[in-house]
């Protein structure tokens, strides 16, 4: 459902006029007005001295350079080329008139002027290094690189001219090199703000998020509040699942510029992990529209923007409707989900999809009744599925065998549940036939949970007493994930339950943890007990602990745990038992007679 986070680039750095060491009045008067708080007096101060002195090439570069600050690139192209007009060789007018059509994408345009401003001043290494960024924009890799190192040579000490280099290996996959430059443009300039930005970039792009929050953090403190910057670390609190402080600096960074497509578009991304669909969809409508508005050319954007709008921000599809009802099943308010869901189904009446997710609705909310009437009534429907995922524009490229996966996913969910919601009302035999169903149809695909379907059949014969198939199906959900805390516990569970037939003295189905089958108390008399009942306790204390090796925060694991201690007469029994108690588990006063609370 989402789309990828898009990491912004700086945009064009337009080059400020270099004139003499002594700085003019003019220079030394937009310094001081910046100083004391008043930037929007500098434009109309520099336009009366222009009406003055209209031949001065000092003054009308810096009055081009400032409107290019305010993102005015024809007030900004009108002065430097005003400038040329008094001074036709002047390369840095040049520069900035290249980079003015490098933001307006007319990057031949743009390459032509930085070579008049080569041709100009062929010793000044910030033309080098920004003719190397154009360069590189066309697609002339080996000319980019020449320009950069050229320009390094002339002004090795110069900071900036390593960030230019290094941003180019690092978009060129070139990390090794990147890194190197980026460090050197620190060790040269601790305060150079966009060595810390990139450099974070590169180790955001190696997946080193704390290093590279930590970088994008050295960055925001060095520089006034830039929006490119705050939409980065943005991304990188998206990515450490921070979403709230994801979302303040994407707020932060729309604030500061109100006017970026990207920006949106990660902010649109959060309101959806934070299930905030009708924020979401805000955002994408107002991508779309600057998007058009500016008259960008991407068309993987427009697609990513289109397919997520028509799959839940149209209120005539029926994917509108179950994915409301998923964000407000996710935000556990199940109240809310029905109400979507039933909102849907008056226009969707045969709709599987929107008719399982209701059923999961109200399988949470343990309405066992409803939860099964709908998954069957899903069930009779289950041929609209197929239809659901042939109409979502992203399978539109899907083929046939990926889109007979997708729907054998949907399908064994629907079976998966409606087997949890018919052991809960006691239809055991009915559960199994659903639960083999749901492993019949489990499909090729990365990242579906196999492990779960054959834990939960597990579940079923461990109710049903037959603790062999029990057995086999939870050896086969720890193979398929050697991880899965809760298949250790289970398969100890059926060790146990194999160990001399114990009496059950008590069996309660858990419906707060689904996947963790039931509380039982065994009897088992250990005068009698044989040697193999032995190794079965000993194989389900040592899966016990594996459990709790791979999840220390369930208390029924140290419940379990804490009884098969007793049987083995470890006196660290009670220890799991008091754990499991006060982990909110309901531990039976019988087995805590013999422990001293």
């Amino acid at each position: 459902m989402k789309i990828k986070l898009a990491i912004l680039l700086l945009s064009v750095l337009f080059c400020a006029p270099v004139f003499g060491q002594i700085k003019s009045i003019y220079e030394k008067t937009v310094d001081s007005l910046n100083q004391i708080g008043q930037p929007e007096k500098i434009i109309p101060y520099l336009e009366i001295e222009v009406k003055k002195q209209p031949k001065d090439e000092t003054l009308l570069r810096l009055t081009g350079y400032q409107y290019l600050q305010l993102n005015n690139l024809e007030r900004g192209e009108h002065y430097y080329r005003q400038a040329l007009m008094v001074n036709p060789a002047c390369a840095r007018c040049y520069l900035n008139l290249g980079l003015i059509y490098a933001f307006k994408n007319d990057f031949n345009q743009a390459l032509n002027y930085l070579d008049k401003a080569v041709a100009n001043d062929s010793n000044d290494d910030m033309i080098l290094s920004n003719r190397g960024r154009i360069k590189d924009m066309i697609g002339d890799k080996i000319g980019a690189l020449v320009d950069y190192d050229k320009s390094i040579s002339i002004a090795p000490d110069r900071a900036s001219n390593y960030v230019e280099r290094g941003n180019y290996h690092l978009n060129h996959q070139e990390k090794s090199k990147a890194l190197l430059d980026f460090n050197k443009a620190i060790e040269l300039d601790s305060k150079h703000y966009k060595a810390y930005f990139f450099r974070g970039r590169l180790k955001f792009e190696n997946n080193d998020l704390s290093a590279a929050l930590e970088d994008i953090n050295q960055a925001i403190s060095l520089v006034a509040p830039d929006p490119q910057l705050y939409n980065f670390r943005g991304t990188v609190y998206n990515h450490l699942k921070q979403f709230e402080n994801a979302l303040t600096d994407l707020n932060t960074s729309i604030q500061l510029n109100p006017n970026d497509v990207i920006t949106y578009l990660n902010r649109a991304e959060i309101y959806y992990a934070l299930e905030d669909l009708d924020a979401s969809c805000q955002d994408y409508t107002t991508a779309k529209a600057l998007a058009l508005e500016q008259k960008l050319e991407d068309a993987e954007l427009y697609k990513n923007m289109e397919e997520s709008m028509s799959t839940f921000c149209d209120s005539s599809k029926a994917s509108y409707y179950y994915q409301r009802g998923v964000a407000f099943y996710n935000l556990q308010q199940y109240e809310k989900a029905l109400k979507i869901y039933d909102a849907g189904l008056r226009q969707f009446p045969d709709n599987a999809m929107i008719l399982s997710f209701k059923g999961n609705a109200h399988l949470a909310l343990k309405d066992f009744t409803n939860a099964t009437l709908n998954y069957d009534i899903a069930l009779i429907n289950k041929a609209s599925l197929m239809l659901e995922f042939k109409n979502n524009p992203r399978f539109i490229n899907a083929s046939q065998q990926e889109l007979q996966s997708y729907y054998d996913a949907s399908l064994a969910d629907i079976y998966y549940h409606d087997a949890e919601s018919k052991v809960n009302t006691g239809k055991l035999d009915t559960a199994l036939v659903r639960m083999n169903d749901a492993i019949a149809l489990i499909p090729n695909l990365n990242g579906f949970a196999k492990e779960l379907y054959f834990n939960r059949r597990g579940h079923i014969y461990l109710l049903l007493g037959q603790y062999n198939q029990a057995l086999v199906d939870f050896n086969q959900s720890i193979q398929i994930n050697g991880k899965y805390a809760v298949a250790y516990i289970n398969r100890a569970i059926a060790k146990v339950s194999l160990s001399e037939k114990p009496t059950q003295s008590a069996i309660i189905i858990r419906t707060k943890q689904p996947n963790q089958p039931f509380r039982m108390n065994w009897t088992i008399n250990s005068k009698i007990r044989s040697e193999k009942a032995d190794l079965n306790l000993k194989s389900a204390l040592a899966d016990c602990n594996k459990a709790i090796d791979l999840d220390k925060s369930d208390g029924f694991s140290y419940y379990v745990r804490g009884q098969i201690k007793q049987f083995l007469n470890d006196p660290t029994c009670c220890a799991d038992l008091l754990k499991a108690k006060k982990m909110g588990i309901v531990v039976e006063d019988d087995l805590l007679v013999s422990c001293n609370q």
